[in-house]
């Protein structure tokens, strides 16, 4: 084990948030981004497996939500801490037929083992998703670490 930091237990931090992600019009694109980004941070330690178990939970019911955000979601083996990246996308694209366009996509990574915590996270995020508070907070934020307070404060400790 490494040196703990202060962030090694945090849903999410500034390394795992992208602003203006350009990735052509295509929700795999994005969910591939962003899960290179828990890669990199070892949260995810499979990146290509968990990209598989994202795409298949959204296969199921696109997770794009009313006010332009999208909260793809899955549990996996591969997730080795409980996350959420977040990408601000430079437009808004299509992340489903007949759903509404998103320019916000939180990617909540759960692990295998722990249900519960997963279902917090969702609720907690699908909750504040409906606020336009929080959606402004996310759309206005100038830098990673201020994105990543913002998605904080609205899953606190789940």
């Amino acid at each position: 084990m490494g040196v703990m930091t202060s962030t090694d237990d945090a849903i999410t931090s500034p390394d795992i948030v992208t602003l203006d992600l350009t990735t052509g019009d295509d929700a795999r694109q994005v969910i591939e981004s962003l899960a290179g980004l828990l890669g990199s941070a070892g949260r995810v330690t499979d990146v290509g497996s968990f990209v598989e178990s994202v795409m298949q939970r959204e296969a199921l019911g696109s997770t794009a939500l009313p006010g332009g955000i999208a909260i793809p979601h899955a549990r996996s083996a591969a997730v080795a801490a409980p996350s959420v990246a977040v990408a601000r996308l430079a437009a808004p694209m299509s992340f489903a037929e007949g759903k509404p366009a998103v320019d916000v996509v939180l990617l909540i990574a759960a692990p295998d083992e722990d249900p519960d915590l997963y279902l917090r996270l969702l609720s907690k995020l699908a909750g504040a998703c409906v606020q336009s508070s929080f959606r402004t907070s996310l759309r206005t934020a100038t830098t990673p670490t201020e994105v990543a307070a913002v998605v904080a404060r609205a899953v606190g400790r789940p």
